[in-house]
């Protein structure tokens, strides 16, 4: 192996507990985002649900859980893209 090869692979391995950590805290900042918004679109869709029962006619409260569930979906999304964008970050960092 010659010298350059050496102080690659060096630099590598030196960079990679700070790349795994960066992607695990993306990872629990999205899976905090996901937690967060789940609870209080959750708590919207009840909300907006027991309204629509009391006033079935108002349309109103249909896109508010509407809303609700694309801010889920988004969580969601948002969740799946951080994680796989991580993995990928930490795949192309392995010794091929």
């Amino acid at each position: 192996m010659s010298n350059e090869q050496d102080s690659t692979k060096s630099a590598t391995e030196l960079i990679q507990p700070s790349i795994n950590q960066s992607v695990a805290a993306a990872v629990q900042s999205a899976t905090d985002l996901l937690k967060n918004i789940s609870t209080i679109e959750s708590t919207v869709i009840g909300v907006a649900s027991a309204k629509w029962l009391a006033e079935p006619l108002n349309p109103a409260y249909q896109d508010i859980i509407n809303n609700a569930k694309d801010n889920i979906e988004f969580a969601v999304k948002n969740l799946k893209d951080v994680g796989e964008a991580g993995a990928s970050v930490i795949s192309n960092l392995q010794p091929k």
